[in-house]
């Protein structure tokens, strides 16, 4: 049997079919040939094909995304790293050239093609990519062996610390992923005060695990004392840091001078002390602390906080946040506490803390450990269902009056409570139940299918759901509001392992919304619906005012036929919560959290829609499921929001000739292309004209212009320019952040436009973006120093007309 050779592929990109045809007809026989007709088709290529692809023939000159921007995206992605580029084109300025090397490509070759030249540069391309992929891994494995060591040996000796500490291990790994979040916010809010790379986040991240080393020197009765220690006593605890200092400075000299023992030291030394000087050993004050030192400092005592110890209870988030900056804890750099505040969300989402009521998961283990019997997958199955049980009493506790039901994954099994039993009839723990067929006949199929996809949509940060069930078994009440919560518990593989939901009768409620629509929005008899009917007439326009109480009850009504329907604020990227009575709250959930967005939406069309007080369209993904997405602006109770509604786009909706795949491609594209830079990360001159230009109110603009930026691109060539250009919309970005969108207009030009601002915050905003540019350095870049050039209006008016007035 012969064997079967696999070829390689390579990606030509051309926006010329003659030109990908005679490329593929020269190459064909050695190599599989993918085509892209521009640089969006490349991109989307890459994105599904990168690890397949070993070439890239890349012409320059192509319409909706050019050669150099697919490069400049590649370096984005890193793809760059592993997938050698051949630009193939006309262009043969040096210019060009220069710009492509710059960016990254191997080899350079020259239209009209000679097929000898074709076949032995892309042979030698791929062979030299090859090697470096090589070279690349075996220097990657052998420093990802040293770093394993060395921090499985630090955590081991951490862990030691911890656990005589009557601890349960965890704080290290608190420390740790605090310390990583608050460096990341800190270099990207101060990068020029603290310019710390990617490996000395890295290092400090490791060496914060050391940082109670000296624990190890205190006596166990001083340690573990539960009740108050007396000045002696805490005159000995005191003495860990200088403890673990020195055992960091007794090591040989050839270990001691290791950057990572280094910066251990710092940290061992000096995290109890305190920006005003009250901490010790040193009474260092200021910036005479190491960063080191400081942000493990904050992260220890945001942990010792929110942890719970021998001698005190945890603290919520909320409460250490506010112990923290009220300064009981002792003071801080206030950049550092800015960063806490930054941070602050994904934080408390991130660490997970749990309530007191919780078992420890160690508690757990020790339970499962007691099964001797079962082998280690029966225990942690067990392990699961105390967690699921615990927690599905806690949760229900409030409601036993309702119709209360439990759903367990493995096995599946669906039980109800005495009041669940008594209206479905089901009195039974009922086996695969969505199989068996045992709710056909109890739940509508609709309804039924909305809550199942609901629910397998939630995720750990997200586990509540909220959906309409019409039971149809003839029974009266027949329309229930299901809040169910979905249930993770560690180690489980298949995501979630039961959901817990209870039952609420909203028949009353829901008879008065049906009514309203099924009278057409007419006035009815009685005088509540009349002013039901009155303020759906207002809904039907894109820009109605209402008040609490009726937006809590469209909100009921609309989440009958739509699978998201929320209240936003996009200025803030908050959802708004309601309540029955009214009362209206915004909540720490960003809005786009549920398009697995870090940051806001880059075609949020909620921001559009409260900008021109219009209805707004489009479609998005979450997870592998198409969403039609509408957007209307609505004051409630005179505060400006918008009113999302979506609906899953599936096999019965899709539109005639595309499949969901082609949508789904089509979307994350169009969200990641069309509209931002790929250069800089803001929006691009498309933006502006699609969707800024013909805007009519905005309340101020602003230009700006690096000054001398060519000689920037001349003397360093373009990918310095492009990391320059970078960094100023890092900054214009920053300072324009909650009142603007920033956009690269052309070259070194930035637009950007206000939707709030007056005269003297205008005149702020340009003094702060050309302060902080000014302020900006790049050491490999001898002798720049940039200047930002700004002009701008207060005057609102449409955009096209405002920038004409201030362009430079």
């Amino acid at each position: 049997m012969s064997e079967v050779i696999t070829k390689q592929k390579i990606l030509i990109a051309d926006d010329s079919e003659m030109n990908r045809e005679l490329l593929a007809a020269i190459l064909e026989e050695e190599y599989d040939i993918i085509q892209a007709n521009d640089g969006v088709q490349a991109v989307d290529c890459l994105q599904r094909h990168a690890e397949e692809i070993s070439l890239l023939l890349l012409d320059i000159v192509m319409p909706h995304m050019d050669g150099f921007e697919v490069l400049s995206y590649m370096n984005k992605e890193h793809w760059i790293d592993s997938i050698p580029v051949v630009i193939i084109s006309s262009e043969n300025s040096p210019i060009y050239i220069k710009r492509g090397y710059d960016l990254g490509a191997t080899d350079f070759i020259e239209k009209p093609f000679d097929a000898n030249m074709v076949l032995r540069r892309s042979a030698n391309a791929i062979l030299l990519g090859a090697k470096q992929r090589r070279m690349t891994s075996i220097v990657s494995n052998q420093i990802y062996e040293r770093e394993k060591s060395s921090k499985l040996m630090i955590n081991i000796l951490s862990h030691i610390v911890e656990f005589r500490n009557g601890e349960s291990g965890l704080h290290v790994l608190h420390i740790q992923t605090i310390t990583e979040m608050l460096l990341r916010q800190l270099v990207q809010k101060e990068n020029n005060r603290y310019a710390l790379s990617k490996e000395q986040i890295r290092m400090i991240t490791t060496a914060s695990a050391l940082h109670d080393i000296g624990k190890i020197s205190i006596p166990d009765e001083i340690l573990n004392k539960p009740g108050r220690l007396t000045a002696e006593e805490f005159a000995v605890i005191k003495g860990h840091s200088m403890a673990g200092a020195n055992m960091l400075s007794e090591l040989p000299l050839d270990q001691k001078e290791e950057p990572l023992v280094k910066t251990a030291y710092e940290i061992c030394r000096w995290h109890h002390e305190r920006y005003d000087g009250g901490g010790y050993p040193d009474g260092l004050k200021g910036e005479e602390i190491p960063v080191s030192a400081q942000v493990v400092a904050l992260a220890d005592v945001y942990d010792a906080l929110t942890s719970e110890r021998c001698y005190k209870d945890a603290y919520s988030h909320e409460k250490a946040i506010e112990m923290i900056l009220a300064g009981q804890c002792g003071a801080f750099n206030p950049l550092m506490l800015e960063c806490l505040l930054d941070i602050s969300s994904s934080l408390k989402k991130k660490m997970g803390y749990k309530s007191k009521e919780r078992y420890e998961q160690t508690d757990l283990s020790d339970i499962a450990s007691r099964f001797h019997d079962f082998e280690m997958d029966s225990s942690e199955k067990i392990v699961q269902q105390l967690e699921f049980e615990r927690m599905r009493y806690n949760f229900l506790a409030e409601g036993s009056r309702n119709i209360v039901f439990t759903y367990t994954i493995s096995p599946p099994l669906l039980t109800f409570n005495q009041a669940g039993c008594k209206r479905s009839g089901i009195t039974e723990p009922s086996f695969s139940p969505l199989q068996s067929g045992v709710l056909k006949d109890l739940v509508e199929e609709q309804s039924l299918k909305r809550l199942i996809r609901k629910i397998t949509q939630a995720t750990r940060e997200t586990p509540d759901v909220t959906s309409n069930l019409f039971l149809t078994d003839g029974k009266n009440p027949c329309h229930y509001r299901c809040k169910c919560r979905v249930i993770w518990t560690d180690g489980a593989e298949k995501g979630y392992t039961g959901v817990v939901g209870k039952l609420t009768d909203i028949t009353d409620d829901y008879m008065v919304m049906e009514n309203v629509r099924e009278e057409g929005l007419k006035v009815l008899e009685k005088d509540r619906s009349a002013e039901f009917s009155s303020f759906y007439d207002r809904f039907k326009k894109c820009g109605f005012s209402t008040d609490g109480t009726e937006a809590w009850l469209l909100l009921q009504y609309l989440q009958i036929s739509y699978d998201l329907v929320r209240y936003v604020d996009p200025i803030t990227n908050k959802v708004i919560h309601i309540e029955k009575d009214g009362k209206m709250w915004e909540s720490e959930t960003a809005c786009s959290d549920i398009w697995n967005c870090l940051e806001k939406c880059s075609n949020c069309i909620s921001r559009l829609s409260m900008q021109t007080r219009k209805r707004m369209t489009k479609l998005e993904v979450a997870g592998d499921d198409p969403y039609q997405v509408v957007s209307m602006y609505v004051e409630i109770d005179g505060k400006p929001c918008c009113l999302e509604m979506a609906s899953r786009i599936d096999g019965d909706f899709m539109p005639d000739g595309y499949s969901k795949d082609e949508i789904l491609s089509s979307v994350r594209i169009h969200k990641e292309k069309v509209y931002i830079d790929p250069v800089t990360g803001v929006y691009n001159k498309r933006y502006y004209v699609e969707k800024l230009s013909k805007m009519d109110n905005a309340a101020a603009l602003m230009f700006a212009d690096i000054k001398n930026f060519k000689r920037i691109n001349e003397n360093f060539g373009h990918q310095a320019g492009d990391d320059v250009l970078r960094q100023v919309a890092g900054v214009l970005r920053d300072v324009a952040a909650g009142k603007g969108d920033v956009l690269r207009y052309s070259g070194d030009d930035f637009v950007t436009v206000f939707f709030k601002a007056t005269e003297e915050e205008l005149s702020e905003i340009q003094k702060e973006m050309c302060r902080r540019v000014e302020a900006l350095r790049f050491p490999e870049l001898p002798g720049v120093q940039l200047k930002l050039v700004t002009a701008g209006t207060s005057i609102p008016g449409r955009v096209e007309e405002m920038l004409e007035q201030v362009r430079i």
